[in-house]
């Protein structure tokens, strides 16, 4: 039977053979005509890096003129440092594109560092919450990313934003039912004051991943941290690999929803989605774990079986899921193309091209990105357009 059926194919007539093979080079063709080469993903990167610095405030501040939550500065300033510290670490040193980076960093540290509390979070002047576990953990990130001699001044800072993160995670639930069982080893949306129960809130893979990329260098320093943030990831990771934002499945911050229980009476299923699998994935190496992990083969095999690349995949195709799976287009592609920096043997790393000329194609004439569609605020172009470079800049050389 099977010999028979591997014959078949040689009794097919002689012009759809020749169909066949021209659309296996049209394929082809198209596949090619559809990456970007190197030379145009460098000029998309310089151009944005251009318009990125254009935007920055005479106090060394970024801010968002679009949403009123991100125009104090910390978040918004600690977003675009952290973006030109990694194109910084890709271009040469004396490059103009480099030069300039440093050079607003420079500018945007005293900013920054002016809005640290006492517990070693970054905070808005008014002491507001603005996302303050992000805004540290990539604060921290970009001064670990500076030359020993420009990252020694800020030793002190480094060590008590480190020191904060640490403490920001989840250690217990709280009686407050602000944080459960579930979120212990992981961090939540908001964060603040370690020692005030109410600034803590259910923990999400988004902010945990961030979190631990940031802690990394010092993971030896903090075992029992680390300990507790694998438990807390294998905890949050699917049946079938893939990682969904929060535990609870009905919650809407699940943006890919839930998947129907397979029997009556038993429980909704997160649905696995791809902007999340892939903080997984990179949460899971900050970790600790290596790539034979099967909890790290897991989330690459998920990532290998949904390759798509123009929007976040594991949605349902109803009207507002794609609309939702478009308006995370940004953050996937930052995350995603990290993942694929991280892993370039796996399978889904090889679309790293096609994902560099998705975003090459949507640069606008100024250099900046801007998402259509306003689910996660991509639509401010200050956003989008760090999350572009962030992708961009890890697809160099891919």
């Amino acid at each position: 039977m099977s010999r028979r059926r591997w014959d078949t194919s040689r009794r097919l007539p002689a012009t759809l053979l020749a169909l066949f093979s021209l659309l296996a080079i049209t394929n082809f063709v198209h596949a090619e005509q559809s990456k970007a080469a190197a030379p145009e993903i460098d000029a998309s990167v310089i151009h944005g890096v251009d318009w990125l610095l254009a935007q920055q405030q005479t106090d060394g501040s970024w801010r968002s003129i679009k949403y009123s939550q991100l125009e104090a500065g910390p978040a918004a300033t600690a977003l675009a440092v952290a973006t030109l510290a990694r194109v910084v670490n890709k271009e040469p040193a004396a490059s103009a594109p480099a030069t300039a980076a440093r050079r607003a960093i420079r500018n945007a540290l005293p900013f920054l560092l002016n809005n640290f509390s006492p517990a070693g979070y970054l905070r808005s002047p008014a002491a507001a919450s603005e996302y303050p576990t992000y805004a540290t953990a990539l604060t921290l990130s970009a001064l670990e990313q500076l030359p020993p001699s420009d990252r020694e001044p800020y030793a002190d800072a480094i060590q008590r934003m480190q020191t904060y993160l640490a403490a920001a995670q989840v250690s217990a639930p709280l009686p407050n039912k602000l944080a459960t069982a579930n979120d212990v080893g992981g961090w939540g949306l908001v964060g603040g004051d370690p020692t005030d129960p109410s600034s803590f809130r259910t923990a999400n893979v988004s902010t945990t991943r961030f979190a631990l990329e940031a802690l990394a260098p010092v993971a030896a320093a903090h075992p029992e941290t680390m300990n507790r943030a694998r438990q807390f990831l294998v905890r949050r990771q699917n049946a079938d690999g893939g990682f969904a934002f929060l535990d609870d499945p009905l919650d809407q911050l699940n943006k890919a929803g839930a998947i129907d229980p397979p029997r009556e009476g038993e429980d909704f299923i997160a649905r696995s989605y791809g902007t999340t699998t892939a903080d997984g994935l990179l949460a899971l190496r900050a970790a600790g774990l290596p790539a034979n992990d099967p909890r790290v083969a897991a989330a690459i095999d998920w990532l290998n079986s949904h390759p798509q690349v123009d929007a976040v995949p594991g949605f349902p195709s109803d009207e507002v899921s794609t609309a939702a799976a478009q308006g995370l287009f940004y953050y996937y592609a930052a995350a995603l193309a990290r993942a694929m920096s991280a892993y370039p043997d796996a399978q889904f790393a090889a679309r790293a091209p096609e994902l560099a000329a998705e975003l090459v194609s949507r640069q606008r004439s100024d250099g900046s990105w801007a998402n259509t569609i306003p689910t996660m605020r991509e639509d401010d172009p200050l956003t989008a357009t760090c999350l572009a470079l962030e992708a961009l800049n890890n697809l160099r050389n891919q």
